[in-house]
């Protein structure tokens, strides 16, 4: 009984400091992506060509595309990488 009791407390005294965390790490990985301004989901392949110029290296996928498996491109530049599904920006990495 005892045992069960200390870790109820323990559970719940940690638990906002757990929380308070994975919060904090979200708000940096917004910040970030603020601050180097990249390319947001919904963009055109156009408008990332005009805005951010050639991108280092272009890889596209392999295999057979079909509407359930589209084709997805990935766009390398210095300090992100941009994958795009058709023409549309799905995801934009910053390393």
């Amino acid at each position: 009984m005892k045992i069960q009791t200390l870790l109820l407390t323990t559970s719940i005294l940690l638990f906002p400091l757990i929380t308070q965390a994975k919060v904090s790490n979200i708000t940096n990985q917004v910040n970030v992506a603020q601050t180097i301004n990249i390319p947001l989901r919904g963009n055109t392949m156009k408008k990332v060509l005009r805005r951010y110029g050639k991108a280092k290296r272009i890889t596209h996928s392999t295999g057979k595309v079909t509407k359930k498996w589209p084709r997805i491109t990935r766009w390398e530049y210095g300090r992100f990488t941009v994958y795009f599904e058709k023409q549309q920006v799905i995801h934009t990495v910053v390393h």
